[in-house]
């Protein structure tokens, strides 16, 4: 009662929720949605609960605040932290200064913050949201930044693969002198086909004129040239497409053909990394999160602590107790003597 200093509180309630949500939240326009347990994350709020009480938040409150200073300069013998006092023994004071309770079915953090003047109680909480707001927006920056950089990472290898495979496919165009080897094979082969029916057409006339001339009248003749200068130019063209030199179309075709399938692939490489870039992007707004502060920090008007009256009692009662039993067993001590 006499040497015990009167220490304030100051209360803030805290909900982490995500962007999305919060969005989704005031274009509805309802507080259920704000508030609402589903789409809060339990681990969000399991994880800011153990950051408030770590030694990292003890620290850098040091550096803002000088813990050590404010909770050692009251002459309090009892509750005061000693002026020579270790890192530990400052984070264990001031998990008992702390007051940090999870409620189950709102996932609200309801945070008491305790000093030896309601000015350093309100100062303290302050900074302590303060703190925590850049603890969860670093966390989710982090993770939504990792996905981001991979998703980006995996769509320039896509797009270097697409540009060289092009290239592979201008390349080719160039040092062969040719614009698709396929359309020229079709083309080649429709000529054969044009050839082969005139050279039967021919054919079929030389036999009708055989019918009635001998094989060295002049029209006869003039029929044989014909008929040997298209099967010399279908042997021509065939040769284009079988022909055992490098310059046969049918290895033009099927080189062709692999360069264009790698262009496909690589397209398609391209088009799935793209979609992977953008939703990763999407579920980076969607998952970054931000600490919504449903009851401010207010100046504390009353001491809360220490409960003296109630300390008081309490130790008095339990002294008794103990002084009744310390008279029971002395009596008891002495009877057993006389």
């Amino acid at each position: 009662m006499v040497f015990a200093k009167d220490r304030y509180a100051s209360s803030s309630v805290l909900l982490v929720k995500q962007v999305a949500d919060a969005q989704v939240a005031d274009s509805s326009g309802g507080l259920g949605a704000l508030l609402g347990v589903s789409n809060t994350s339990r681990e969000d709020s399991q994880i800011l609960k153990e950051y408030i009480s770590s030694r990292d938040m003890i620290e850098r409150l040091d550096q803002a605040l000088n813990l050590r200073k404010e909770f050692s300069s009251v002459k309090d013998p009892i509750f005061a932290l000693s002026k020579d006092a270790s890192i530990e023994e400052l984070v264990e004071y001031f998990n008992k200064m702390i007051s940090v309770e999870l409620d189950e079915q709102t996932m609200m953090l309801h945070v008491k913050a305790q000093g030896f003047s309601p000015e350093f109680s309100l100062k303290l909480n302050k900074v302590l949201l303060k703190e925590s707001d850049l603890f969860i927006n670093n966390i989710s920056k982090n993770i939504a930044q990792e996905q981001q950089i991979f998703a980006q990472k995996q769509y320039q290898e896509a797009t270097l693969q697409l540009n060289e495979a092009r290239q592979a496919v201008l390349r080719y165009q160039n040092e062969n002198e040719i614009f698709d080897p396929e359309l020229q094979a079709k083309a080649v082969s429709t000529l054969i086909s044009g050839l082969q029916a005139n050279l039967a057409q021919l054919k079929t006339e030389e036999r009708t004129l055989l019918s009635y001339l001998t094989p060295e009248a002049p029209q006869v003749i003039a029929l044989k040239s014909q008929i040997e200068s298209v099967e010399k130019q279908i042997e021509n063209e065939s040769a284009k497409l079988t022909s055992p030199s490098t310059q046969k179309l049918n290895q033009n075709v099927a080189d062709f053909e692999a360069l264009k399938q790698q262009v496909i692939f690589a397209t398609d490489l391209y088009k799935l990394s793209l979609a992977s870039l953008e939703k990763a992007r999407l579920e980076a707004s969607r998952k970054l999160k931000k600490l919504v502060v449903i009851a401010e920090p207010r100046l504390a008007q009353d001491a809360m602590y220490p409960r003296k009256t109630y300390i008081s009692i309490t130790s008095f009662i339990l002294l008794n107790i103990v002084f009744g039993i310390g008279l029971l067993i002395h009596s008891i001590v002495r009877e057993h003597r006389e």
